[in-house]
């Protein structure tokens, strides 16, 4: 099927992982897709900051077993015992038959450091086989050569960006080399994290200014959601706000993560699945 990774040239500030989250939570709720979310990162960070896995009936004693999440998976791989019919077992449902996610690794380096690479790029591919989309957040940072995060991003078929509205950051990206090869040959979808629409930095003046002619996207803040974040209830907070009316503070917010799922699954040709929603299905 398909992977999306959602990467950030910044080490903090743009809501990369917001965003991946964000994303994975709507699609799961709005569309028939099954879907992953993973990350390269280690257990507890990324994405994993919205979500209460600690609820979930596995003792965390487990982890240190390497039962699952990443290091399960990694070690599957390399034994070549990892299958498109035994790789949900080592994910934990956040919405169950929509979305599973996968818990980062208790080692810097992953299981096997000199074959992560490999390792990630196979889980990838037998993830998409299993699943309709594979969502990844491949953190923030130019990602070092042979590292999890590179890897994620060379099996993207999609790269979501995520920058902010300081012209520091924009200059970096677009004019002074801070986009990498992989990101640049690949399609990709720029956002605008912590969105003010007041701003003079727009999304039509940032495409002027820059020469884009690609998709960009602003995700406006939103206290809500950034307690939901802090509380780990991202879930149900979307869950709960599904029906928003557009004078309530956290509309627009949800309103623009909407927009950024229907181009991600149009540039992902999922057009099927857009129009069945349009007609109620």
């Amino acid at each position: 099927m398909s992977t999306v990774a959602f990467w950030s040239p910044l080490k903090g500030g743009s809501g990369n992982s917001a965003h991946a989250a964000a994303t994975s939570v709507t699609i799961g709720m709005d569309y028939r897709l099954k879907s992953l979310l993973m990350h390269g990162g280690m257990a507890k960070e990324r994405i994993e900051g919205a979500f209460h896995t600690a609820s979930h009936p596995l003792d965390h004693s487990l982890i240190h077993f390497q039962d699952h999440g990443m290091d399960a998976l990694e070690r599957l791989c390399l034994n070549r015992r990892l299958t498109r019919d035994n790789l949900q077992d080592y994910t934990l449902p956040l919405l169950p038959d929509r979305l599973d996610l996968v818990q980062g690794t208790a080692k810097t380096e992953g299981t096997l450091p000199g074959y992560r690479k490999e390792l990630l790029q196979s889980i990838c591919m037998i993830a998409n086989h299993r699943y309709d989309l594979v969502l990844i957040d491949a953190g923030g940072g130019i990602p070092k050569e042979g590292s999890g995060d590179q890897a994620l991003l060379e099996s993207a078929d999609l790269i979501v960006v995520s920058l902010n509205q300081s012209i520091k950051s924009l200059d970096l990206f677009f004019e002074d080399g801070s986009c990498p090869a992989v990101v640049a040959q690949k399609p990709h979808i720029i956002v605008l994290g912590r969105y003010d629409k007041h701003s003079h930095c727009t999304l039509s003046n940032v495409k002027r200014r820059f020469g884009y002619k690609g998709s960009i996207h602003g995700i406006p803040y939103t206290t809500d959601f950034l307690d939901a974040w802090n509380m780990r209830g991202v879930l149900p907070f979307l869950q709960r706000s599904r029906n928003l009316n557009s004078r309530q503070p956290a509309a627009a917010f949800l309103a623009s993560i909407r927009l950024l799922v229907r181009d991600i699954l149009t540039q992902l040709e999922m057009t099927s699945v857009l129009k069945l929603v349009e007609r109620g299905a």
